[in-house]
């Protein structure tokens, strides 16, 4: 409760270490593994380009989990997509989820999925995130949102010292969203200056770990060159923690296949946009359907507690 309050509200990143060794997600250290118990799921999004663009578009005739199994190992493919149903049952939340109302805000589950060496963009989402790291290593770097009026003014210009670019605000920028336009490797400080006074800090996840990322911290995630598998929940903030909900004597320990998703925002004056509201400030009735429940777990195949079985 107090500590999504740190730092005038924007929160900071917490890494978790071996939070998430007792999940059975844990069992999927091997190609095999995932085509024998998941290779018939269906999957919603594979990428050109290990190292991210925003503009490599999607690859064609990904459907299931195994046209993307049998290929990824041996092209320049990575796997973005929502977590397939059956999968769900092996991702628990963490405790911290569990109470003050954050599994009434449940936006989407990710699975990432790559041969090793993926790089994303620089960017900030508008969701806060925990993201947990079921095999391989990834190294989250963090820049702080008070750094947002140096790194987002005269977007899309040479102005701009820091290489934003808004895809919204001009649809001739190849790629979506919002980004940094910058090549993470060899960072071009005559191009873009401002980035020799950044402050950045860096958390390295192996398997079992999880980070919390909150919104609107500018962040970049670079994997080591061995295969990896990393999911994450997207969530809004609720706008105040319903400190009630910890008092029930009956906690649940909640699978993602437990729970239902999909909770957007409305529509509110005053409102900032990147946190769940709670029905007595909705505009109408249907706002309460809006939230996102969860039922009391049924539980996963299981996995050996306290043991890196991946690495």
């Amino acid at each position: 409760e107090k500590y999504v309050a740190v730092d005038v509200g924007n929160g900071r990143p917490v890494v978790f270490r071996g939070s998430a060794l007792h999940m059975a997600a844990m069992n999927w250290k091997s190609d095999e593994y995932i085509l024998q118990e998941f290779g018939s799921e269906p999957i919603t999004g594979v990428e050109h380009h290990l190292k991210e663009t925003r503009a490599g578009g999607h690859v064609e005739h990904m459907e299931v989990m195994r046209d993307f199994v049998e290929a990824y190992n041996a092209s320049d493919i990575y796997m973005v997509s929502d977590l397939p149903k059956s999968m769900r049952r092996d991702v628990t939340f963490l405790p911290c989820l569990r109470c003050g109302g954050f599994l009434n805000f449940l936006d989407t589950a990710n699975i990432w999925m790559g041969r090793g060496s993926s790089k994303s963009v620089i960017h900030y989402d508008d969701q806060d995130n925990i993201n947990c790291m079921f095999s391989g290593q990834k190294r989250f770097v963090f820049m702080h949102p008070s750094y947002k009026e140096q790194f987002e003014a005269h977007p899309n210009t040479k102005q701009n010292r820091f290489g934003w670019v808004d895809t919204d605000l001009d649809s001739s920028i190849p790629g979506y969203g919002a980004f940094m336009k910058v090549d993470v490797d060899r960072m071009d400080l005559i191009q873009h200056p401002g980035w020799k006074d950044v402050s950045w800090s860096f958390v390295d996840l192996f398997p079992g770990d999880c980070v919390y990322v909150p919104y609107q911290w500018y962040h970049q995630v670079t994997a080591v060159p061995v295969r990896s598998i990393n999911v994450h929940v997207w969530y809004w903030r609720p706008e105040y923690f319903d400190t009630q909900s910890c008092q029930q004597k009956d906690q649940i320990e909640p699978s993602f296949a437990d729970c239902s998703w999909g909770y957007e925002p409305p529509d509110l004056k005053g409102y900032n946009g990147h946190v769940g509201v709670f029905p007595s400030r909705a505009v109408s009735g249907s706002e309460k359907q809006r939230l996102t429940k969860c039922k009391k777990a049924k539980g996963g195949k299981g996995a050996k507690a306290g043991k890196r079985s991946d690495l």
